[in-house]
């Protein structure tokens, strides 16, 4: 409800677009680290109590937004929010893994995205809406109280049926370099992600775009991403490459179209784009790096996912705002969409077999 607002509430103390980057790469970079972390704990330790432990630290970087004062603050505070999304997604992931064999995994993994999707989807909708009547300090107090509901739920509805973990044994660095091609598609898609997350909204909002249509823009990729969620088995009728492909070529499509065309329409037309993209690329990719882990490891499997989604998360924004810096944002998006094309490209390699 809240994540897509943080830039408009840092330019309302002056932020530039390079410094826009350095919130997105402030929140990516302990995403980046935190998930192998995680990973490690989450096949040692109960993942029931890891993820309530997520949602209060979720809890606790929404609340401390209300007490900055300066870019330099939320610069530091979205780096304790990088913390909460890694063990909120690492956590949840991992247990949606285990529900299922590896051949059912690409739809689990949809089912799940739609729940989360949901949320994405209604959440900018509600944000803006109160960015406009009520400010965003309370923005951020409403979605403090709404994590601690979750967070209540965590504990009374998912830790007490915490299950045995299996014996954990060390995955075998084979695995890890035959993924390597599939670590850098992860990371483009992360460097495109983060940027579409956290350069898009400022960028938006200085061609005229209000918070309140920023709003809807988020809300209908919101719809987008769960509409695609809820059919993902329909696009593995292609296969999983040409399906990877198709969606890297959208995707890069969805980034021109922001570039060159800087009104309201266009854009809708390219979050539908990006979001319709993202969501084909998210469940089989992180199907497509679990099932390569025994199941004892997936708490690592996971881990290394998010942490190279990380990276290239943490690299994307402030590489997009150098450029912007140094050239225009409408530079920045050109060069970025590059990364789509390199994305498409490694997806023509095909998928790893199965071990």
């Amino acid at each position: 409800m809240y994540m897509y607002f943080v830039p408009l509430f840092a330019q309302k103390f002056g932020a530039t677009f390079l410094e826009l980057g350095y919130i997105g790469t402030a929140t990516s970079l302990t995403y980046a680290v935190a998930p192998v972390i995680v990973g490690h704990f989450a096949d040692k330790l109960s993942r029931m109590w890891l993820y309530a432990v997520a949602l209060l630290i979720n809890a606790v970087a929404t609340i401390v937004l209300v007490f900055s004062r300066s870019v330099s603050d939320i610069v530091l505070l979205r780096a304790l929010g990088g913390v909460g999304f890694a063990f909120l997604f690492s956590t949840a992931e991992v247990l949606v893994v285990e529900l299922r064999p590896k051949e059912g995994r690409v739809k689990e993994m949809g089912t799940y995205s739609v729940a989360w999707g949901s949320g994405f989807l209604i959440g900018p909708a509600i944000g803006g809406v109160l960015v406009r009547t009520v400010g965003f300090i309370n923005l951020f107090l409403i979605s403090f109280l709404i994590i601690l509901v979750a967070f209540t739920q965590a504990i009374l509805g998912v830790v007490p049926h915490a299950k045995p973990l299996l014996k954990s044994a060390p995955e075998k660095l084979n695995v890890m370099r035959q993924l390597l091609p599939w670590y850098v598609f992860i990371a483009s898609y992360g460097m495109i992600a983060t940027i579409v997350t956290t350069i898009f909204p400022g960028y938006a909002n200085t061609v005229g775009i209000n918070a309140e249509l920023i709003g809807i823009l988020f809300a209908i990729f919101g719809i987008s991403r769960i509409a695609v969620f809820a059919t993902i088995q329909h696009y593995l009728s292609f296969g999983e490459a040409k399906a990877l492909i198709l969606v890297s070529l959208m995707i890069s499509g969805g980034i021109v179209t922001i570039a060159v065309f800087p009104t309201f329409f266009p854009f809708l037309l390219a979050v539908i784009l990006l979001g319709t993209g993202f969501a084909i690329i998210f469940p089989i990719s992180i199907s497509l790096i679990s099932r390569n882990f025994p199941p004892e490891r997936a708490g690592a499997a996971i881990g290394s996912y998010e942490s190279v989604y990380g990276v290239g998360a943490a690299i994307g924004p402030i590489f997009a705002g150098a450029v912007a810096t140094i050239s225009t944002v409408r530079d920045s998006f050109l060069v970025v969409m590059l990364f789509g094309l390199l994305m498409a490209a490694l997806a023509q390699r095909g998928t790893p077999r199965d071990p």
